[in-house]
């Protein structure tokens, strides 16, 4: 379906005009099953550029990626690869995300000297030497956050399920 009578210039959602800035698709991303750049492509590993010799480049991603210690004159392109962090849409475009993880909650009861309740990531483990005079040992929880939910535990950091790419933005 196609546009038809538009009074003023066709813009897109990030409000410059497409004939202009994207005609040659500058600043697109690349994604490949592979390590593989194409000619008119860099790798996104987070490459300070200087200015002059990417113009075109700059003038669609600008300093959105600059860093406090980036020299003037230069501007930065985004570093996927090596960062590895995952893309998301998002109407911040270019912004990082923090990782996070819900919390995860439980409850410890102790009744009197006799026994205890244990729920979400709380677990009983046995009973320890005993602290006062009853004779009684105390009670020793645990906690295992996989009780509360199977997907702690299958990974040292957060990981959603994935698979490797390698990422280019073009250039030329």
């Amino acid at each position: 379906m196609e546009i038809q009578n538009l009074l003023t210039n066709q813009i897109n959602q990030n409000g410059y005009h497409k004939t202009v800035l994207t005609r040659e698709k500058i600043g697109a991303l690349y994604t490949f099953p592979i390590d593989f750049t194409p000619e008119d492509c860099l790798a996104c590993d987070g490459y300070s550029l200087k200015i002059v010799d990417y113009k075109e480049l700059y003038k669609v991603i600008g300093d959105k990626f600059k860093q406090s210690e980036d020299a003037a004159g230069t501007f930065r392109i985004p570093d996927y690869n090596i960062s590895k962090r995952f893309l998301q849409p998002t109407q911040n475009a270019g912004n990082q995300i923090n990782a996070g993880l819900p919390n995860i909650t439980g409850t410890l009861g102790v009744i009197g000297l006799s026994g205890a309740t244990y729920t979400g990531a709380f677990y009983y483990v046995g009973r320890g030497a005993a602290l006062s005079n009853s004779g009684e040992g105390d009670y020793i929880a645990g906690f295992d956050a996989s009780l509360s939910n199977s997907i702690y535990g299958k990974s040292t950091t957060v990981q959603p399920p994935a698979q490797g790419v390698h990422i280019c933005i073009k250039y030329k």
